[in-house]
This record gives C-alpha cells, sequence and structure tokens, in this order.
C-alpha cells in the first residue's frame, strides 16, 4: 500500500516537472524569435492550448509590468505549492 503511494506522489512530482518546464518554454518562445517550420508551429500550437489557459487565471488578477509578464512567475509558485500539498496529503 505504501508503496501505491510513493508511485503516485512521485507520478505528481513528475507531472509538475513537466508542466513546469512547458511554461519555462512558452515564456521563453516569446523572447526568442523562432523560425515558422511546421515543427515549431506545432509547439506553439500545443503550448498555447496546454499553458496558456492556466497562465490566463493569474493574468486576470497580475496585470503585465511593461513587457514583463509576472503571472508566470505566480502560476509555477502556485503549482510547486499545490503539487506539494497534494504530495503529502497523498503519503499522509
Amino acid at each position: 500500500m505504501t508503496l501505491d503511494r510513493e508511485l503516485l506522489a512521485t507520478f505528481v512530482g513528475s507531472l509538475t516537472t513537466v508542466y513546469t518546464i512547458m511554461i519555462v518554454i512558452y515564456v521563453l518562445q516569446s523572447f526568442v524569435p523562432l523560425g515558422y517550420s511546421s515543427v515549431v508551429m506545432m509547439l506553439r500550437r500545443f503550448l498555447d492550448e496546454t499553458v496558456a489557459p492556466f497562465l490566463m487565471l493569474f493574468r486576470r488578477f497580475i496585470p503585465p509590468i511593461g513587457p514583463l509578464d509576472l503571472s508566470a512567475m505566480a502560476a509555477l509558485f502556485v503549482l510547486w505549492i499545490g503539487s506539494g500539498m497534494v504530495q503529502r496529503l497523498i503519503l499522509a
């Protein structure tokens, strides 16, 4: 029983890591000019469909400061805190 809980907590941590990487890539792709190849466009579309809705929750409350959009930082903090809480609940 404990092994199942540990495995599930590890899975939640892994999902959090993957989603964190996706958010970082989403933010960086707005700063770096990328080409318009079909692979890059598919990646952008995928990130728009998976990351943008989560970030929109925070953009409602945190307006951009000039060119800086701090909603991604807030989203990452909430994601990490939420993931830690879920992992602790699973292991408890």
